[in-house]
């Protein structure tokens, strides 16, 4: 069992979504060789915290906990660093695991983009093959708006990480697009690896409900800032409302909270007359809502307009729930590969479209009615699940930090 050194500042007790990535590294490494010997923060103090996730970390990983600076200098240093400052303290912590465990490797996984600066020193000073793992993008694949106001600095700290590290890891294909065009002399070391999700966590998915029966549409997780359900409700309202004869079967739901929007989602689907057919459950336990998926007929996941680049956490959820998914994110962007490539029963329309939304519920509805399989190809669904993700990243060890002879 080799090693290798992981460095992050998200990992259980946080409750972060971000830290799923590392709880399965740490899970399924081992399974493919690979020991993680981990540096983290016992809590990031601006962030969620969820005790019940450090039982699905194995009690033999080596942990090491690195708080973030405390008492007055450390609110100094938390002021003009809220970041960067723990490195300091991290820095030292990684030499004493490099010293205890001799790792045949280094990850270091951003946001924050940081870390990866932490990464390239041990690298320098250790001749340790370096993974950079970029779970959102740094400099490149972001806004012309966010770039002036991240400055020169960060782009060059970026281009210093794209020359340095071993291993670039992209969570999207177009996240690594983006990086070819900007690094065209870095292209052979990026790799793709997406996030995923857990079979165990979700039961089997029930039969598709004959011709005739209501179709349930649901919607599970938070709506915030961006994510506008008002379209939908304007290309179903004709479906719903018009001659009884040529109403659709539907009833929709959407369970989770709301927040940042500057409307009420209650008083819009009154005011369409929708309320025998849209509800609105709010928040509800997560277990709860993961059986809610799993007996649903379609899922419907909203993304943001024109974003592209990226991809809900809550997809890979819906894969492993294991039912149809109606997906209102651009056709172009990283969403519609996933649903591409995981094969599963999908349509999928531009958010603010009103008219491809209505045809794609229409389209998928009579699919769901007429028993179209959810999952025609489970193997192309099983490419999504974390303990393949954990394979690709031991993969791309094996390639850089071989056995010896």
């Amino acid at each position: 069992m080799r090693k290798v050194l992981l460095v992050t500042y998200h990992f259980p007790p946080s409750g972060a979504v971000a830290v799923y990535r590392l709880i399965a590294l740490a899970r399924y490494l081992p399974t493919f060789g690979w020991q993680p010997v981990i540096v983290a923060p016992p809590r990031v103090p601006w962030e969620p915290e969820d005790a019940s996730l450090l039982t699905q970390v194995p009690p033999e990983t080596p942990i090491e906990r690195v708080p973030f600076a405390e008492g007055f200098f450390g609110k100094v240093q938390r002021y003009f660093a809220p970041e960067a400052h723990w490195l300091l303290k991290a820095r030292a912590a990684c030499r004493r695991m490099i010293h205890d465990h001799r790792p045949d490797a280094i990850i270091t996984t951003s946001p924050p983009n940081c870390v990866h600066l932490l990464g390239l020193r041990l690298h320098k000073r250790f001749g340790l093959p370096w993974l950079a793992d970029f779970r959102d993008p740094w400099f490149t694949n972001r806004t012309q708006a966010d770039q002036i106001r991240l400055g020169r600095c960060q782009r060059w700290l970026e281009a210093t990480v794209m020359q340095r590290a071993t291993v670039l890891i992209a969570n999207t294909p177009l996240n690594q697009k983006g990086w070819a065009a900007a690094y065209p002399q870095e292209v052979a070391k990026m790799v793709t690896i997406t996030n995923g999700f857990d079979p165990e966590r979700f039961g089997a998915a029930p039969d598709a409900k004959p011709i005739g029966n209501v179709v349930s549409i649901l919607h599970a997780g938070e709506i915030y800032y961006g994510r506008d359900p008002r379209p939908l409700l304007d290309a179903i309202q004709p479906l719903q409302t018009g001659p009884a004869d040529a109403r659709l079967p539907l009833e929709f739901d959407f369970v989770g909270r709301s927040s940042g929007l500057s409307f009420d989602l209650a008083t819009e689907i009154r005011q369409r007359n929708l309320d025998a057919w849209v509800k609105v459950s709010g928040q509800i336990p997560y277990t709860e809502a993961i059986t809610r998926m799993v007996r649903a007929d379609i899922l419907l996941l909203m993304h943001t307009p024109d974003y592209r680049i990226g991809v809900p956490a809550k997809l890979y959820e819906y894969l492993g729930a294991g039912r149809p998914i109606l997906a209102l994110a651009e056709p172009d962007g990283d969403v519609a590969w996933v649903l591409r490539e995981s094969k599963v029963l999908h349509r999928i329309a531009p958010p603010r479209d009103v008219e491809r939304i209505r045809q794609a519920v229409l389209e998928l509805t009579r699919e769901v009615q007429a028993g179209s399989p959810a999952v025609p190809d489970r193997a192309a669904l099983e490419q999504f699940t974390r303990e393949r993700m954990a394979k690709r990243f031991a993969e791309c060890l094996d390639r850089i930090a071989p056995l010896a002879a």
